[in-house]
């Protein structure tokens, strides 16, 4: 990684902040600018209900099929929190055929107990209105009563996944790439770029705002935009 856009932990708190008062569409602009069109995730991965954002670093689950109740499933599941470290979104690629909930309330509490400040799922989760209310952001393609144990495993963490994209069949996630998700779609920024799409986010995002007030003010049209670029 470069060494100018590195993040060190204690930043990554006050980072998340600003992430979370961006939005998709400026990240994604950003993204491509940079030549990096295809990390966006389907848009089938979608928030439990209106408000919810994901900003954080991928903490990520590489999930399997099996069709056995094994204990050890339970303990690796419980070695893998313990691993976890604040602010982390735990990220879990499908994973499993079946379509059953590979997370719940008592995931998300206890991940939460340990660092992480979300859930990005790649199949299904239930409880979802626990997780409402206690505020835990989950992004999720479906939702069933269907319990995973017996028939999805973790296999392994903090590995490199992939989970469905929009304009790809899959994009890869890294451990400590990092995740942004709204109402209008979930994103995957490198780590290496976490810093550098912030930056220009924010500079977009201050023209925008500029031009949306000359926009409101009648302002007229070609004009605000020789002036910001922007429409």
């Amino acid at each position: 990684m470069d060494s100018q856009n590195s993040v060190k932990a204690p930043e990554l708190g006050e980072i998340s902040e600003r992430y979370k008062r961006l939005y998709a569409g400026a990240v994604y602009d950003v993204l491509e600018g940079m030549g990096h069109p295809n990390q966006a995730l389907s848009h089938e991965l979608t928030a439990l209900t209106s408000g919810m954002k994901l900003a954080g670093p991928a903490f990520t689950v590489k999930g399997a099929v099996t069709a056995e109740r094994l204990d050890e499933d339970r303990e690796t599941a419980l070695r893998m929190v313990c691993s976890m470290t604040h602010p982390c979104i735990e990220v879990r690629d499908r994973g499993t055929s079946f379509n059953v909930a590979i997370y719940g309330e008592l995931s998300a509490t206890t991940a939460k107990a340990h660092g992480a400040v979300g859930a990005l799922l790649d199949g299904g989760t239930r409880d979802c209105g626990h997780l409402i209310n206690m505020g835990f952001p989950v992004f999720a393609r479906y939702r069933s009563p269907v319990e995973a144990f017996g028939r999805y495993m973790i296999h392994k963490f903090q590995v490199p996944i992939y989970v469905s994209g929009e304009l790809t069949n899959t994009v890869e996630i890294k451990p400590g790439d990092f995740i942004f998700g709204e109402e209008d779609g979930v994103l995957v920024i490198p780590k290496d770029l976490i810093l550098p799409v912030l930056n220009k986010c924010e500079e977009m995002k201050s023209l925008e705002d500029q031009a949306r007030e000359d926009f409101g003010k009648g302002d007229h049209p070609v004009e605000v935009y020789k002036r910001y670029q922007r429409f």
